[in-house]
Order: structure tokens, then sequence, then C-alpha cells
């Protein structure tokens, strides 16, 4: 079984990985070199399991494509760039009966 390449393959700036949530019908557009820093050397079918749509919160109706569009749909395409990942400490709490 061949596996499948992953998004150091694609980073050399022609591709772009598309997400789509099928719930609410929004497509995004980002760079396979945020994507790498962000969720590590991991191949394009797995994305879709590490993100979670910004609009209805659901995990599920979300699709991975990898695509290389034609420079006259590049003009006016938005892409989503990487400016800083932030950790948010959160604490978790549990009661215990003395």
């Amino acid at each position: 079984m061949l596996s499948a390449p992953t998004l150091r393959y694609y980073a050399n700036g022609s591709y772009y990985v598309k997400i789509d949530c099928a719930h609410c019908r929004v497509k995004r557009f980002y760079e396979p070199v945020d994507l790498l820093q962000l969720c590590g050397n991991i191949s394009v079918r797995q994305i879709a399991k590490q993100f979670r749509c910004e609009l209805c919160n659901r995990k599920d109706y979300l699709t991975a494509d990898l695509i290389s569009p034609p420079s006259k749909e590049l003009m006016g395409m938005t892409i989503r760039r990487l400016v800083q990942i932030a950790i948010i400490r959160k604490p978790v709490w549990k009661d215990m009966k003395l």
C-alpha cells in the first residue's frame, strides 16, 4: 500500500489546501507551509481531523482537498495565512471529598 504524500511534499508554493464544511457550506484555503507548522508533516487526508469549523463548531462535516488553481482563479482567492500559534492554558479541576 502506498502512503499519501505529506504536507512537506506540497510546500513548494503552487499548491493550496482547501478545507470545506459541508454543514455551513464554507470554504477556506491554506498554504501547506502554514499547515506544516501547525499540524506537522501529515498527509492531506488527515488535515480535516485536526480542525473544527469556526462557524458551526463541528468536526464531522470537514473535508480537506489539495488544489493547484490556475493563475486566473488565484487573483480573487482569499488565502488564510498563519500569523501566530497561541497556546491557551486552561485549568482542569477535579472535585474530591475529604
